[in-house]
């Protein structure tokens, strides 16, 4: 039985420390280098919820980290990767002539992730992650938050922070040794000075959070009892 954790406060802060992964990926994009930006794109997304309960003190468990890290579609990606890479290739190099294009794609990550990280860490502060059956809910909860988030002040922020780079390859590569230069402190200087605004905002896509997590919490209680339902009838039917 996975029961309802109590909802709190959510942390709407600025600290660079849950954030600090979030910005990578999202700026990851524009790295001019074809399947070279989904690769640390990807570094950095798997890195997050690593880093933010670090920050917390907090190690997870091996079955929550695959919960929230768990990738559907990879299979599916592989047996199709000989169509589509061709395809991928020349869409991803007409985004880098047209460089708008690739700072729309970057502004739409980078406000993604962030809202991924403020999300992951009001989970950790909740207990949606401290059990696997908690974090399998909560995965469902955060996926359908992040798909209904809608229009957001963060992508207005994140177009000016996409806008800035001239030359991110050299900054992530650093960063993912965990060096941070003038480019990223830059950066992150600026995040910090607008993030004071957004406080409402993140309070309310929390409570929208917790809406979903109590959705998915009864969909899959009831799910499980029609399953335990079943198994019962086939039983006294053998």
């Amino acid at each position: 039985m996975i029961d309802t954790p109590p909802s709190s406060r959510p942390n709407t802060d600025f600290d660079w420390a849950i954030y600090a992964d979030a910005t990578f990926a999202g700026l990851s994009v524009l790295i001019p280098i074809p399947f070279v930006d989904s690769l640390f794109e990807w570094i950095f997304n798997r890195r997050m919820l690593r880093s933010i309960a670090r920050r917390g003190g907090r190690a997870l468990a091996p079955d929550v980290l695959a919960q929230i890290e768990r990738d559907e579609g990879w299979l599916a990606g592989c047996l199709l990767l000989p169509l589509t890479l061709g395809w991928s290739l020349l869409k991803r190099t007409s985004k880098k002539l047209l460089y708008f294009l690739t700072i729309k794609d970057a502004s739409d990550r980078l406000s993604y992730y962030w809202h991924r990280a403020f999300l992951l860490d009001y989970m950790l502060e909740t207990g949606r992650l401290d059990s696997p059956g908690a974090a399998y809910v909560g995965r469902m909860a955060l996926a359908h938050t992040l798909n209904t988030a809608g229009t957001s002040p963060l992508t207005q922020l994140a177009r000016q922070i996409a806008v800035a780079p001239k030359n991110i390859w050299g900054p992530l590569r650093r960063a993912r040794r965990g060096q941070e230069d003038a480019e990223i402190q830059a950066r992150r200087s600026r995040i910090a000075r607008a993030w004071d605004s957004f406080g409402a905002y993140l309070t309310a896509l929390a409570e929208r959070y917790d809406r979903a997590y109590a959705q998915a919490l009864a969909t899959h209680q009831a799910q499980a009892e029609a399953a335990a339902t079943r198994q019962a009838v086939e039983s006294a039917s053998e």
